[in-house]
């Protein structure tokens, strides 16, 4: 595991001093919103988790990491994992200022699906990182966005060590690498 958290520091690394928003960015988004499910989440909610999508998407585009393998993508072009690392392959977590990684009831509904990917090697682990927006606010053309690893840590860890919530799902607490 510390083999692969060096390398992912090295890649979030290449993310600095941040990522200028550009039009680009902003059509991808529209396109992948048509794609997405927006479950209960409002436009505004559901905007700004899109936004969090850059980041694997623009180490993508620049081949600092590759992306999902054809043949494990579904027929709507959706895949357990975001990126690989290596023989590692890794769904990215942007979390919250508490590091609290919160799966809804609605999300929960989708584990099997998880678990089945983690069960044939196709989930290895989560990337947990933040992001930094200038404002609260989905993210408009020219805005400057850092990122913060948190931590990488082994998937089946993290499903299995996941707790009921006071809210509707459950939810893990992210320690910060150290």
């Amino acid at each position: 595991m510390t083999e692969l958290l060096e390398k992912l520091k090295t890649v979030f690394s290449v993310t600095e001093p941040g990522l200028v928003i550009d039009k680009d960015f902003l059509q991808l988004r529209e396109d992948m919103k048509a794609r997405l499910n927006q479950g209960t989440r409002n436009d505004f909610k559901f905007t700004k988790d899109v936004d969090c999508l850059i980041l694997e998407e623009w180490l993508i585009k620049k081949n600092i990491v590759l992306g999902p393998l054809p043949e494990h993508l579904t027929k709507n072009g959706a895949c357990v994992y975001d990126v690989r690392v290596d023989d590692a392959y890794i769904d990215f977590k942007c979390i919250d200022e508490n590091l609290y990684y919160n799966v809804s009831e609605q999300k929960l509904q989708t584990h099997p699906w998880v678990q089945e990917g983690i069960d044939a090697g196709r989930l290895t682990h989560y990337c947990f990182y933040r992001m930094h927006r200038p404002e609260d606010r989905p993210l408009q053309e020219n805005d400057v966005v850092t990122f913060e690893l948190i931590n990488v840590l082994n998937a089946q860890d993290v499903v299995d060590s996941l707790m009921p919530s006071q809210f509707n799902g459950k939810y893990y607490k992210v320690e910060k690498y150290v």
